[in-house]
């Protein structure tokens, strides 16, 4: 069934940004000294009085929130596709807005690919492009005419009835 398919794909899509998630984490502590060192750059104009280790101490802290956020962010997608496979059609809207702006970040990534230097951001555009195509799939299963009967109010004798 398509839905079921549908469904698949969207875990597909919420793994892969959780794994292009920690690929970034990785990316920004790895390289600490360089995120620290622009950083610091952009908050000495607003407060000439920061210290490089509370330089370090702010970039840690906000790739470990970024963390907290994104899989905030995936605990609620994963709510979300829960809730498509339940028939609910604000979920199937929800998860095609969010599917088009993956599909035009796949997109964006894909054409910025060869710009971008080191293993990190190469690793999360290839990541993004993944996304894009399953959320593409995901999105042109949700919309055929088989899963649209998947999506019609319950009733006794209504297709999809659980």
């Amino acid at each position: 069934m398509d839905i079921v398919t549908a469904r698949q794909l969207w875990w597909g899509v919420i793994g892969v940004g959780v794994g292009r998630l920690f690929v970034s984490l990785a990316d920004t502590l790895t390289d600490r000294e360089r995120f620290s060192a622009e950083f610091r750059e952009r908050m000495q104009a607003a407060d000439p009085q920061l210290t490089p280790a509370m330089v370090d101490l702010l970039v840690t802290v906000g790739a470990v929130l970024g963390v907290i956020l994104g899989l905030a962010v995936a605990a609620l997608a994963v709510l979300v596709v829960h809730q498509l496979g339940k028939g609910k059609l604000w979920a199937r809207t929800l998860l095609t807005f969010a599917g088009v702006w993956l599909v035009i970040s796949g997109v964006i990534a894909l054409f910025s690919i060869g710009v971008v230097e080191g293993a990190g951001p190469v690793l999360s555009g290839a990541a993004s492009i993944v996304q894009a195509v399953l959320a593409g799939g995901a999105i042109f299963l949700c919309q055929r005419q088989e899963a649209a009967k998947w999506f019609l109010p319950r009733g006794p004798g209504a297709p999809g009835n659980r």
